[in-house]
């Protein structure tokens, strides 16, 4: 009976953050740090809606 032939596992890079990357906190749409949230999908436009109109007043 022929043995297996081995099976070898693809190298994975690990790469740490490069300092200075990416766009600087609080220059986004909002002026400030933001954080993402889940929600469930039947809330979402009201949601979106509550936003509008607490950035409009």
């Amino acid at each position: 009976m022929p043995k297996k032939a081995a099976v070898k596992k693809a190298a994975v890079k690990r790469v740490s953050k490069r300092s200075g990357a990416g766009r600087p906190k609080g220059t986004g749409k909002f002026g400030c740090e933001t954080k993402v949230i889940r929600v469930p999908v039947h809330l979402v436009e009201e949601i979106y809606d509550f936003i509008k109109r607490k950035i409009t007043h």
